[in-house]
């Protein structure tokens, strides 16, 4: 709105540029998070904002209280104001910034619950459940219920604004003029609400590490900014021979800007130790954003590929669960809780199991682990191992983070030359 403001007041050609616009966008994200993050870390210490079974810490010095959650709630409104001041408002914005507030209020109710718990239970109103580490939010019934409907009404909205949807689907690796599948209305809205509840919860699920999703946000993110730029250009479109959709549809690269913007500025708060947690609030929301995005850009069989992080969260977390109902089914209780189909899901935390140094073998058998040590690999030696939690976490992310730029310039690969 401001960027319009400006151009009908100057008519200075520079304030419908994406390039200008896309830098404020993130400047003003950036400078948001920056400024109010601070006091919301410290307001969030003192109150107690946190799921972990820990009374706030009353005395002075350094923090030694549990991390605080909800650092989403700040994230969210910083890209919708820069999106507001410095995009077109249009049906690909107004969708992106419905699915992100919507998912957004989910995940933020869903911590809220689990705070609520939390003080129930240090007031002795409710009891600890014996294996639990943090508290419980709202029930994955309901949060899928609400984020179907957040992501059926945003589709509809698109469909009822733009009159349809393109159903078209791009075969990664696969010509346009040989292979350009079209699916029915109905079928592309179920396949698009499907991509982005499905991925907005396998964000949510790698956010188990200090500044673990913040990255993979970051990449899946720029792939938008690159595809959607070229989708909104008609001479780069011909000359790359990719779809040419409209020009409105270079408003998403503002938003996915301004995104890349919040997660960069959240690291500063997030990096190990980190000071907040992006909470449900965060990865919903934002990882709700993303996946809208590559349906609106018509690219979203390439989420997988450049998401591979997210995937494969996702992924080991199913295997787990489905693995340990066959395993109680067929074995007992006993037997399952011994031999799992990884040592910890998701796929992060397997990690950080087998490069934990210890003295002893773990009681726990992993499926997995025994399949790749019989092709002599997925040992780590003992000299490779570390002694403190810190050291392996950090292993364990810096490892995501490079498998993310990896499968980001992959990705770029397929996109734009495999065709």
């Amino acid at each position: 709105m401001l960027a319009d403001l400006l151009y009908h007041l100057y008519s200075y050609q520079i304030f419908k540029s994406v390039t200008f616009r896309g830098g404020m966008a993130y400047l003003t994200t950036y400078l948001i998070i920056n400024f109010l993050m601070p006091k919301l870390v410290h307001a969030f210490r003192r109150q107690g904002i946190t799921a972990d079974f820990k009374a706030p810490q009353k005395f002075k010095g350094p923090y030694q209280g549990a991390t605080p959650i909800l650092g989403g709630a700040l994230l969210i409104p910083a890209v919708a104001v820069s999106v507001l001041l410095w995009a077109w408002i249009n049906s690909y914005t107004l969708m992106l910034l419905w699915v992100m507030l919507s998912f957004g209020l989910v995940g933020g109710w869903d911590d809220w619950a689990k705070v609520l718990q939390k003080r129930r239970v240090l007031k002795g109103l409710e009891k600890q459940k014996s294996y639990a580490e943090k508290a419980d939010g709202i029930s994955g019934k309901l949060r899928l219920l609400l984020e179907f409907s957040a992501a059926f009404l945003a589709l509809g909205g698109v469909f009822w604004f733009n009159g349809g949807l393109d159903g078209h689907l791009h075969i990664p690796g696969v010509p346009l003029k040989s292979l350009y599948p079209e699916l029915p209305m109905w079928g592309i809205i179920l396949l698009g609400a499907f991509i982005i509840v499905g991925g907005a919860n396998a964000v949510n699920l790698t956010d188990g590490l200090d500044t673990l999703v913040s990255v993979p946000l970051v990449t899946t993110a720029f792939f938008v900014v690159s595809a959607a730029y070229i989708a909104g250009d008609l001479e780069w479109s011909e000359r790359l021979k990719l779809q040419f959709m409209d020009e409105e549809i270079k408003e998403v690269v503002i938003f996915a800007i301004a995104l890349i913007s919040a997660c960069f500025a959240f690291l500063k708060f997030n990096s190990p130790p980190a000071s907040i947690y992006m909470g449900d609030v965060g990865s919903l929301g934002l990882g709700a954003a993303v996946c809208a995005m590559f349906v609106i850009i018509k690219a979203e069989l390439y989420l997988p590929i450049v998401g591979g992080i997210f995937v494969l969260a996702a992924m080991s977390t199913i295997l787990q669960r489905l693995w340990f109902k066959f395993a109680l089914l067929k074995k007992g209780r006993a037997w399952a809780e011994k031999h799992r189909f990884f040592f910890r899901a998701p796929y992060h935390h397997h990690q950080q199991s087998l490069l934990t140094y210890r003295e002893r073998p773990l009681e726990i058998q992993s499926l997995w682990h025994r399949f790749w040590k019989k092709f002599g690999l997925g040992r780590v030696p003992e000299e490779d191992q570390y002694l403190r939690p810190d050291q392996v976490n950090n292993k364990v992310i810096w490892s995501s983070h490079l498998r993310s730029l990896l499968l980001l310039v992959i990705s770029l690969i397929i996109y734009f030359k495999v065709r």
